[in-house]
């Protein structure tokens, strides 16, 4: 899961725990049936090398990322989960496409 698809589709997700360096992410069911969520799971994107890894338990409906803190702001990446703004979401994603791409 990119950032760009975490911004798409926030509306289903909610963090559940937080400690920098590592999110877990609770999504709802409503993302089962969202086009987006669908292709994902077909094919998931790759991470940025600052991910160091994901995993998805389906059951309890989370989405662990364990992610280098030096280079991605827990604080941005929590904003970007929890905004109900579109346009900051879509600035978030931007400073971090520059924070680990630049």
């Amino acid at each position: 899961m990119d950032f760009a698809t975490i911004a798409t589709l926030r509306k289903y997700l909610s963090i559940k725990h937080s400690l920098p360096g590592r999110i877990r992410i609770k999504f709802s069911l409503g993302i089962m049936k969202d086009p987006e969520a669908m292709k994902l799971a077909q094919s998931p994107p790759d991470m940025p090398d600052a991910v160091k890894d994901t995993s998805v338990n389906i059951f309890a409906r989370t989405l662990l990322i364990q992610y280098d803190a030096d280079r991605i702001p827990p604080a941005l990446l929590e904003e970007l989960i929890s905004t109900p703004d579109d346009d900051r979401a879509a600035e978030i994603v931007r400073e971090l496409h520059e924070i680990l791409f630049a």
